[in-house]
């Protein structure tokens, strides 16, 4: 898709609905029929998991899993 530059300033907000939805993977703007920039969507920024983030936040009792086997039997499971 292309617009112009006078296209692009009334509706950027439209044309970045476009290319955020992925109606458009591009769009090339131009001046006077020539193209001066491209619009594209901005690639996520990946999720960085640290692990132990917890470690030192909570104490885990030793008994912890005691009523294991009377929890099991109130779900049927044996």
């Amino acid at each position: 898709m292309q617009v112009d530059v006078e296209q692009c300033k009334e509706h950027l907000a439209e044309l970045l609905g476009k290319i955020h939805f992925g109606d458009e993977h591009q769009i090339i703007i131009t001046q006077h029929g020539m193209p001066i920039a491209k619009m594209t969507e901005y690639p996520a920024s990946p999720r960085k998991y640290k692990l132990g983030v917890a470690d030192g936040k909570f104490i885990i009792p030793d008994d912890w899993d005691v009523k294991d086997a009377e929890i099991a039997e109130m779900f049927g499971v044996k």
